[in-house]
């Protein structure tokens, strides 16, 4: 049975502060290029952090970061170790949703850090959720975001370190001159942020580690499927009942999602979304600047945000930390 998300007895775990060790891990795929990941740690220790880096970090199994039992040793040595106080995945590609059965989520409720990452890491972001009952935090990564120091985007930079380091809550959300939020349908909600990568989100559908959504706010993100294959997505969330359940919905970036195929006329995603929005019936917004894409939020899973869909925003109205 899927979880319920609630804030009132919602685990946070202590913010990062200066000096402290930040546990590197692979969960998912190797890297594609291993300096950017060298380069990413030390942008960290540049910042005066300590870095611990997980054993089989550099490993390769095929498109597996090390074997499964290499990628989960390095996640429970991180979450056992006290001296670790955040723990993040180099980047995403595949491989979470194979290990997510032998967590150590016991360790974590005992000595509560923030984990960090997103898109192939909303496996890991939901199951911390449904089995911690804590928040984590779904954004920015050192080997696709931090590793060129010359052209690190700074709203990115910005969302990512404000979200792990104080416990202030985020607010509403300002984003850059010329990616103004909008509302796609009226209302306004309230409720947990449920926030992932859309294909990863509908691979949890009817597993444990999916949180139930009742009274949340969906926030989802693509990249490389082009509108049908949405629109499979978008039904598998729907046929499961979590649309039915969610107070609002809001869009991120879909990025890579033009049709290759010539065979049958596509539909526009815009008209997909709509769709989707109908059938679910609550407050939507577009436009979040999250997901793939460079100037990026880093959000904390499970806290209470708002939207509101006539005037286009969206607040954090709870830290993900303490």
């Amino acid at each position: 049975m899927a979880a319920t998300i609630a804030t009132g007895g919602l685990l946070r775990p202590p913010r990062l502060r200066s000096g402290e060790c930040i546990g590197i891990v692979a969960p998912s795929s190797p890297q594609r290029d291993d300096e950017r990941l060298a380069s990413g740690i030390r942008y960290f220790e540049s910042l005066g952090y300590r870095v611990r880096c997980g054993e089989h970090l550099w490993k390769r199994h095929g498109y597996l970061a090390g074997t499964d039992r290499e990628r989960l040793e390095d996640l429970n040595t991180m979450i056992a170790d006290p001296d670790v106080r955040m723990i993040i995945a180099g980047r995403g590609g595949y491989g979470v949703t194979r290990i997510l059965g032998g967590i150590d989520y016991a360790a974590l409720r005992h000595d509560p850090k923030i984990i960090a990452g997103f898109s192939d890491l909303t496996a890991l972001n939901c199951a911390i959720l449904t089995e911690c009952g804590m928040t984590s935090l779904s954004g920015a990564m050192p080997g696709v975001d931090f590793w060129n120091a010359e052209a690190i985007d700074r709203f990115a930079e910005e969302s990512f370190w404000r979200a792990a380091t104080s416990a202030e809550p985020y607010g509403a959300i300002i984003q850059p001159e010329g990616s103004a939020i909008v509302g796609l349908r009226g209302g306004s909600a309230e409720g947990p942020l449920l926030a992932g990568n859309l294909t990863l989100l509908a691979s949890l559908a009817g597993t444990p580690y999916m949180p139930g959504g009742e009274g949340a706010i969906l926030l989802i993100e693509e990249i490389g499927e082009e509108a049908y294959r949405v629109d499979r997505l978008l039904a598998q969330l729907y046929n499961s009942g979590l649309l039915g359940r969610i107070a609002g919905l809001a869009f991120g970036a879909f990025t890579g999602t033009s049709p290759t195929r010539v065979s049958v006329d596509p539909l526009p995603i815009e008209e997909v979304f709509g769709e989707y929005i109908a059938r679910a019936g609550v407050p939507a917004i577009g436009g979040v600047l999250y997901g793939h894409i460079a100037s990026k939020l880093t959000l904390p899973v499970g806290v209470r945000v708002a939207i509101d869909g006539d005037a286009g925003t969206m607040r954090v109205l709870e830290s993900g930390v303490v």
